[in-house]
């Protein structure tokens, strides 16, 4: 009987291209022993909920479950050595989300390695797109949670459904797990905290912000207070999902910038373990 649940629990769902209907089929290298955040958002993980935003079908599959870690909060990397990370968050609300290709082909043409915190509807709304960045070795993937929501308050099983379920697009997208997670609003608190690290995510804020998201910004004064307020170790925070409105015009000069200040650009994971 305990055999029969865990395999209703570990089913995967997919939209038959034909019928449109929900199917279910076994899942490929769940983990029977996984937890209890697992086994809750599995149960919500059907194609009403993950493939609804989707502009075509394609297939879910469910990732392995991944270690817990401890829980902690990275603000930023060591002090000690010129290195920094610049990170994008592609934000998905109820809203149809936008997609700054021009921001990343700027990375990409410049071979800038960056930490993409993406959402999971975001994902789910860009599929080419997601597949595209996950491609690329220059770009580390992470959990932005799924419909961005305030999470500060969330019970444990809805902040893990936000997260699982992000993690499940990734996967089917990309064939990658995110290790990071950034809260929405970088509202953050110690139960969102440790529902994150179960799932074997680690919890990254930032030390610098860079404004894009503010209408009244301009391109030049992104500019400024990004390459003036950059420090060792920094975890600077920019928007690739079209709310940032002159960050894909300011990225190039910002780049030049912090590259003129002698600093080194690496994706969040590396910064933080670094020894050097």
């Amino acid at each position: 009987m305990i055999m029969l649940s865990v395999i209703f629990w570990c089913l995967i769902f997919f939209i038959d291209p034909d019928s449109g209907a929900a199917q279910s089929l076994p899942s490929i290298g769940i983990d029977p022993s996984s937890s209890k955040a697992c086994r809750t958002a599995t149960g919500e993980t059907r194609a009403g909920d993950l493939l609804r935003y989707a502009p075509r079908p394609f297939e879910i599959r469910l990732p392995p479950a991944l270690p817990a870690v401890p829980a902690r909060i990275i603000h930023h990397g060591p002090r000690h050595e010129p290195r920094l990370a610049l990170t994008f968050d592609a934000c998905a609300t109820k809203l149809k989300s936008g997609y700054d290709e021009q921001l990343i082909q700027v990375l990409i043409e410049r071979q800038i390695p960056a930490t993409l915190f993406l959402g999971g509807k975001w994902m789910a709304e860009h599929p080419e797109a997601t597949h595209h960045l996950g491609s690329r070795d220059q770009f580390e993937l992470a959990n932005h949670s799924f419909l961005h929501p305030h999470m500060v308050g969330l019970s444990e099983d809805r902040v893990q459904q936000e997260l699982w379920r992000t993690q499940v697009i990734m996967y089917s997208l990309t064939g990658r797990q995110a290790r990071l997670f950034r809260a929405p609003y970088v509202e953050i608190d110690d139960g969102v905290v440790r529902a994150a690290a179960r799932m074997g995510l680690t919890t990254v804020q930032c030390d610098l912000a860079s404004g894009d998201p503010d209408t009244a910004s301009t391109a030049d004064r992104m500019v400024r207070s990004v390459a003036q307020r950059a420090r060792n170790g920094s975890i600077i925070v920019m928007h690739m999902n079209g709310r940032g409105w002159h960050t894909a015009e300011a990225l190039p000069a910002i780049i030049d910038e912090l590259n003129r200040r002698g600093f080194i650009f690496t994706t969040v994971s590396e910064l933080i373990h670094s020894r050097h």
